[in-house]
Protein backbone atom coordinates (compact mmCIF):
# COMPACT_ATOMS: atom_id res chain seq x y z
CA UNK A 1 0.00 0.00 0.00
CA UNK A 2 1.37 3.36 -1.00
CA UNK A 3 0.70 6.51 1.02
CA UNK A 4 -0.11 9.69 -0.84
CA UNK A 5 1.17 13.02 0.24
CA UNK A 6 -1.42 15.74 0.39
CA UNK A 7 -1.62 19.38 1.33
CA UNK A 8 -3.58 18.47 4.44
CA UNK A 9 -0.74 16.42 5.94
CA UNK A 10 1.06 19.44 7.45
CA UNK A 11 -2.24 20.70 8.84
CA UNK A 12 -2.94 17.32 10.40
CA UNK A 13 0.53 17.23 11.90
CA UNK A 14 0.03 20.65 13.52
CA UNK A 15 -3.35 19.58 14.92
CA UNK A 16 -1.85 16.41 16.39
CA UNK A 17 0.99 18.40 17.96
CA UNK A 18 -1.42 20.92 19.47
CA UNK A 19 -3.67 18.22 20.88
CA UNK A 20 -0.85 16.28 22.49
CA UNK A 21 1.34 19.23 23.53
CA UNK A 22 -0.78 19.81 26.63
CA UNK A 23 -0.39 16.17 27.63
CA UNK A 24 3.37 16.05 27.26
CA UNK A 25 5.06 15.93 30.68
CA UNK A 26 7.90 18.11 29.38
CA UNK A 27 5.33 20.77 28.41
CA UNK A 28 3.74 20.71 31.85
CA UNK A 29 6.22 20.31 34.72
CA UNK A 30 3.49 19.92 37.36
CA UNK A 31 1.94 17.04 35.43
CA UNK A 32 5.34 15.38 35.17
CA UNK A 33 6.01 15.84 38.88
CA UNK A 34 2.56 14.46 39.71
CA UNK A 35 3.07 11.47 37.42
CA UNK A 36 6.51 10.75 38.89
CA UNK A 37 5.81 11.38 42.57
CA UNK A 38 2.05 11.04 43.19
CA UNK A 39 0.29 8.94 40.56
CA UNK A 40 1.36 5.58 41.98
CA UNK A 41 -1.02 6.18 44.88
CA UNK A 42 -3.37 8.91 43.68
CA UNK A 43 -3.65 7.67 40.08
CA UNK A 44 -3.28 9.82 36.98
CA UNK A 45 -6.88 10.96 37.45
CA UNK A 46 -6.35 11.82 41.14
CA UNK A 47 -9.07 9.41 42.31
CA UNK A 48 -6.68 7.06 44.19
CA UNK A 49 -8.06 3.92 42.51
CA UNK A 50 -4.68 2.21 42.43
CA UNK A 51 -3.41 -0.83 44.37
CA UNK A 52 -0.87 1.34 46.22
CA UNK A 53 -3.50 4.01 46.85
CA UNK A 54 -5.96 1.51 48.31
CA UNK A 55 -3.26 0.00 50.52
CA UNK A 56 -2.13 3.41 51.80
CA UNK A 57 -5.62 4.85 52.11
CA UNK A 58 -4.79 7.64 49.64
CA UNK A 59 -7.43 10.33 49.29
CA UNK A 60 -9.45 11.06 46.16
CA UNK A 61 -8.08 14.47 45.18
CA UNK A 62 -11.28 15.39 43.35
CA UNK A 63 -13.02 15.43 46.74
CA UNK A 64 -10.34 17.41 48.58
CA UNK A 65 -11.42 20.53 50.46
CA UNK A 66 -7.91 21.39 51.71
CA UNK A 67 -6.62 24.95 51.41
CA UNK A 68 -3.49 25.78 49.42
CA UNK A 69 -1.52 26.01 52.68
CA UNK A 70 -2.78 22.60 53.83
CA UNK A 71 -1.95 20.98 50.48
CA UNK A 72 1.52 22.57 50.55
CA UNK A 73 2.14 21.29 54.08
CA UNK A 74 0.92 17.81 53.15
CA UNK A 75 3.24 17.62 50.14
CA UNK A 76 6.21 19.02 52.08
CA UNK A 77 5.74 17.07 55.30
CA UNK A 78 3.76 14.01 54.20
CA UNK A 79 1.22 12.44 56.52
CA UNK A 80 1.11 9.79 59.23
CA UNK A 81 -1.73 7.82 60.74
CA UNK A 82 -2.66 7.90 64.44
CA UNK A 83 0.10 5.40 65.23
CA UNK A 84 2.62 7.71 63.48
CA UNK A 85 3.05 5.28 60.57
CA UNK A 86 3.83 7.11 57.33
CA UNK A 87 0.87 7.09 54.95
CA UNK A 88 2.29 9.64 52.51
CA UNK A 89 5.99 10.40 52.27
CA UNK A 90 7.36 13.92 52.69
CA UNK A 91 8.60 15.57 49.50
CA UNK A 92 10.39 18.60 50.98
CA UNK A 93 13.76 17.01 50.18
CA UNK A 94 12.71 15.72 46.74
CA UNK A 95 10.88 18.71 45.26
CA UNK A 96 11.73 22.40 45.06
CA UNK A 97 9.41 25.03 46.51
CA UNK A 98 8.46 25.96 42.93
CA UNK A 99 7.59 22.34 42.10
CA UNK A 100 5.49 22.04 45.25
CA UNK A 101 3.67 25.27 44.42
CA UNK A 102 2.89 24.05 40.89
CA UNK A 103 1.71 20.73 42.33
CA UNK A 104 -0.74 22.54 44.62
CA UNK A 105 -2.37 24.13 41.57
CA UNK A 106 -2.27 20.83 39.68
CA UNK A 107 -3.82 18.87 42.57
CA UNK A 108 -6.64 21.42 42.82
CA UNK A 109 -7.36 20.91 39.08
CA UNK A 110 -8.85 17.50 39.94
CA UNK A 111 -11.70 19.20 41.80
CA UNK A 112 -14.95 19.65 39.93
CA UNK A 113 -15.38 23.15 38.57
Amino acid sequence: MRLRSSASSPVLAVIVLLVFAGRCPAAEPAAAAFENQCAACHGLDGKAHTPAGRKAGAKDLSESKLTDAEITRQIREGSKDKRRVTKMPAFAEKLTAEEISSLVTYVKSFRPH
